[in-house]
């Protein structure tokens, strides 16, 4: 199973036109061909995999109930939720392909920035569950005001930072140099 969420992962992170040389990992290729041999594993061995597994936990021999069964696989939001992306990613890459793109990286359909974005939003928000379009306004102009640019720490994406905020810019409190006067004659 592991080896299999691995090849999965690395066919969703392509990030590079080389890292798949220096890795030794033909998963992590760009896409450059619309019948690349991934999108079949994909599609019929990583889904086939899940869907083995799913039928081998309702098929299993003992007197379990539902919830028993249910605990033997992942949650079938998950279930569903992988299918979904596999048929998603497979269909974008193919299109754009066939449209004439040289190469795609598949890192780039990414939602890591969304989820920070709307991870500092939430951050802003306090206690508040449900902002009004006023409140969400005023905590996106804060946001744009302050530049409050560093992390969510507390969210599912935190650990794509490495070091206390290396891929943020650092805001300086330095004042400008200030300007020479000129004389006028």
């Amino acid at each position: 199973m592991v080896c299999f969420l691995f090849s999965f992962f690395d066919c969703l992170n392509v990030r590079s036109t080389t890292e798949h040389t220096r890795k030794r990992n033909e998963f992590l290729a760009p896409y450059t061909n619309a019948e690349d041999s991934r999108f079949e594993w994909l599609q019929n061995t990583f889904i086939a995999y899940l869907d083995a597994w799913y039928k081998a936990t309702q098929e299993r021999q003992g007197s379990f109930n539902g919830d028993a069964r249910a605990r033997m696989f992942i949650s079938q939001q998950t279930y569903r939720g992988l299918k979904i992306t596999v048929n998603s990613i497979v269909e974008v890459i193919q299109f754009l392909l066939s449209e004439g793109m040289e190469y795609v990286l598949s890192e780039r359909f990414c939602q890591d920035l969304l989820e920070e974005y709307f991870g500092r939003q939430r951050e802003r928000g306090r206690f508040s569950d449900n902002p009004t379009l006023q409140a969400f306004g005023y905590n996106d102009l804060t946001l744009a005001v302050q530049r409050n640019i560093a992390p969510v720490v507390k969210g599912n994406v935190a650990g794509r930072h490495k070091g206390e905020c290396s891929k943020w810019y650092v805001v300086s409190e330095e004042p400008l140099p200030r300007r020479k006067k000129s004389k006028k004659n």
